[in-house]
């Protein structure tokens, strides 16, 4: 189940990096988690930064790029919510799943909105309000993690609001109201 629900939002993300990333760009990334993105962005962008909340996960993705031999990916300790650095911009921002527990979402997407240059990217997904994301924050509050469900209407008024410019969307799931929603954005 999980592999499939991965599949799809790699299907959207993917898509959605595809007319957005370019060689020489340089790309911001939290919650990396694993690298599941880091690995493959790396390979295609000038530089990365990657911004973890866990220190374990932070060495896993530092072996792992060291493995694949990718240089050019900065490994910090953080969340999203510390900001980055004021006078570093970066091409695009991908947050696949930080902001699945960030109660405020205008301010987690004005925290993206402030990493990027002027016309810059994002890539974001956040749970639905669906049976799907109810099972997902249940499933999170026993890993004591709680999971705040938007609606996609909420989200695109949120991201407006941030100064953010939705240009894409999707759903990903098992179900056609989805677990996920995927949303492509840009600076405005």
């Amino acid at each position: 189940m999980g592999a499939m629900l991965r599949t799809r939002e790699e299907e959207i993300t993917y898509g959605f990096l595809e007319t957005v990333l370019d060689p020489d760009q340089s790309v911001l990334e939290f919650g990396p988690g694993t690298g599941n993105y880091t690995v493959p962005l790396a390979r295609r962008c000038a530089r990365m930064v990657t911004v973890e909340v866990s220190e374990t996960m932070q060495e896993h993705l530092r072996g792992r790029l060291a493995e694949e031999g990718l240089e050019n990916v900065e490994t910090r300790l953080g969340r999203l919510e510390d900001r980055v650095d004021p006078a570093e911009r970066f091409d695009g921002v991908l947050a696949m799943g930080p902001l699945h527990y960030v109660r405020d979402l205008e301010e987690g997407l004005a925290a993206l909105r402030a990493a990027l240059k002027p016309g810059g990217w994002t890539i974001i997904t956040v749970p639905l309000t669906t049976p799907e994301g109810w099972l997902h924050a249940l499933n999170e509050l026993v890993a004591r993690r709680r999971v705040y469900l938007r609606s996609p209407e909420e989200t695109v008024q949120v991201a407006k609001t941030a100064g953010l410019e939705v240009t894409g969307t999707g759903k990903s799931g098992t179900g056609r109201r989805g677990l996920t929603f995927v949303v492509r954005a840009r600076r405005a």
